[in-house]
């Protein structure tokens, strides 16, 4: 939502009211659905404050007031994909990337033969990549996969959180060590892998970052708890049909195309709902 609204140029209805994020952000869903995945779902942030802002109080504290005419929009996308039956999951206290965590990690074991495809920039996501697992950057047109992770940065997906504890993450306001930049850190990252060895080892890194690293102990720890993902009570034993596509198509259209006056929305709408029909009509036989 946020990338559809800063994206676009402003868009109003008949009532003068912005739609750009409400357009783009189902121009988006559209686009991805055209890959036809046998189930989908969308992971919403907590409504309310997170376990995080409570161990952390400066916790995206840096982040600008979300203006009215975006703040109404995200409420008339979220009430939209209710009403026509999109998927998705919403959990106080937890994010999105909490609850795609869950839903991913518990799939690998639970779930034979099947492939998931987490939609979205956060880096901190690429911790699961694996043979189950790939990510999709979809406003840059990224496939990435472990193997291309190990590319460019030369080690595991699963030291992602070591590296960012290291350096910090800037847009959640998230300190890192003081001094240690990317180059330092990835080769950090390389040599010894998570945090923990890389304490146990002190006395092996050169004199100038040992001594970053010890001054700044607590607080890389801090930041790694800060961006660990959680496992959202209450999805551990998911069903995994409750994400197949079943949308309520006349009820799509009637609120895209006439309410709000998308009419280039009304053939990618159709030919979705073709789409789905014939590959489940084809499922039968």
């Amino acid at each position: 939502m946020y990338r559809a609204y800063h994206a676009l140029p402003e868009l109003t209805n008949s009532e003068w009211q912005n739609i750009n994020a409400i357009y783009g952000f189902f121009r988006m869903m559209f686009k991805l659905l055209q890959n036809r995945p046998d189930n989908f779902v969308i992971a919403w942030d907590s409504p309310v404050k997170t376990i995080r802002h409570i161990e952390f109080k400066d916790y995206k504290a840096n982040r600008p007031e979300i203006s009215d005419n975006f703040k109404w929009q995200i409420w008339q996308i979220k009430a939209l994909v209710k009403n026509v039956n999109v998927p998705f999951l919403e959990v106080p206290w937890y994010e999105a990337d909490d609850i795609i965590h869950t839903i991913v990690e518990r799939g690998k074991v639970k779930l034979e033969n099947y492939l998931f495809t987490i939609v979205s920039s956060d880096k901190d996501l690429k911790q699961m990549l694996d043979d189950k697992c790939i990510f999709m950057d979809w406003m840059k047109s990224l496939i990435i996969k472990r193997e291309d992770f190990i590319q460019e940065n030369w080690f595991e997906p699963k030291y992602i959180l070591d590296y960012l504890s290291l350096i910090g993450d800037a847009s959640d306001n998230v300190p890192g060590v003081k001094w240690v930049g990317k180059k330092t850190a990835q080769d950090l990252v390389i040599k010894y892998g998570d945090l923990e060895n890389m304490y146990a080892n002190i006395d092996q890194i050169w004199w100038s970052v040992k001594e970053k690293l010890l001054a700044d102990k607590e607080i890389v720890y801090k930041s790694k708890k800060l961006i660990s993902l959680y496992d959202v009570p209450g999805l551990e034993n998911y069903d995994i049909n409750d994400f197949k596509i079943n949308f309520n198509y006349d009820k799509f259209k009637d609120i895209l195309v006439t309410q709000h006056g998308f009419k280039s929305m009304e053939k990618p709408l159709d030919e979705l709902r073709k789409s789905y029909q014939a590959w489940q009509q084809f499922g039968l036989f």
